[in-house]
């Protein structure tokens, strides 16, 4: 004979433990999402997608290094023009002498996951694994620890979030993106979704068309001299320092780095 059903709350308690479960790995990241679009401004805790600058916007680049890189370090150094690369594992193994160099120039490095995986249609071990190998490959090719991750499309699940704990890295977001990975993109909607920036603003383009629309980064340094007018315009500078004020150093020990590389294990 079948058991009785459970009346009353245990007879709920499978669905709402799932309920809960489900909620923790895909509602908090959403919000999280969900904050770089609105003026929550750097609210969400754990969650830069504000810079700590009263007289700076940061430039953010994801996606590459792509093979446009050189225009961009031209175009950003004519500039006076700082800004941060989130790279791609597998971008920056195709030619990781284009990672050694964006440092050379001057600029940081975050990482965007080896090969650019949505987080919430992936396995935890497959997203930790990624993560890690592409923390692994970055470090090895410009020579010093990575502090920042940016998920693909701006959305974190629960993994990847406790994960840039374990690594030790600031998640950051975006305050104003300039939707140049669209087909529809020209160098003048680029331009004008990034708008008049004020400070702190962390705006999110892309150097690369690897996961865009063909020819979108080509648009995007089209559009980069009238983005930075815009920023000198204002009455601000384009900086890279999208860190915490405790962690706006650019160098930590190479003690850390090895110990990082160490907590690894055979995941990278």
């Amino acid at each position: 004979m079948a058991p009785e059903p459970k009346q009353g709350l245990a007879g709920h308690l499978p669905f709402i433990v799932s309920s809960v479960r489900t909620l923790g790995m895909h509602g908090l990241p959403l919000l999280a999402r969900t904050a770089s679009r609105t003026p929550l401004r750097g609210k969400v805790p754990g969650l830069i997608n504000h810079a700590p600058t009263q007289d700076g916007v940061v430039l953010t680049f994801d996606d590459g290094p792509g093979p446009r890189l050189e225009g961009f370090l031209t175009a950003l150094d004519r500039g006076g023009a700082k800004a941060t690369f989130f790279l791609t594992g597998e971008q920056v193994m195709r030619d990781p002498g284009k990672a050694a160099a964006i440092v050379q120039a001057g600029h940081d490095v975050g990482v965007h996951g080896y090969r650019h995986l949505p987080h919430l249609s992936h396995w935890p071990d497959a997203l930790v694994e990624d993560m890690r190998r592409a923390r692994a490959v970055i470090e090895d090719a410009t020579g010093q620890p990575t502090k920042f991750y940016r998920p693909p499309h701006g959305v974190f699940c629960l993994a990847s979030w406790r994960e840039c704990d374990r690594q030790g890295w600031e998640r950051v977001l975006w305050t104003r993106a300039a939707w140049d990975w669209e087909a529809t993109a020209t160098p003048q909607s680029i331009a004008e979704c990034v708008g008049t920036p004020v400070a702190g603003d962390i705006v999110l383009l892309h150097d690369a068309d690897r996961y865009s629309a063909p020819g979108s980064d080509e648009r995007t340094l089209e559009a980069l001299p009238d983005v930075l007018a815009r920023i000198s315009a204002a009455g601000l500078r384009a900086c890279w320092a999208v860190c915490s004020a405790e962690l706006s150093t650019r160098t930590r020990s190479l003690d850390t780095l090895e110990t990082r590389r160490g907590n690894a294990g055979g995941h990278g």
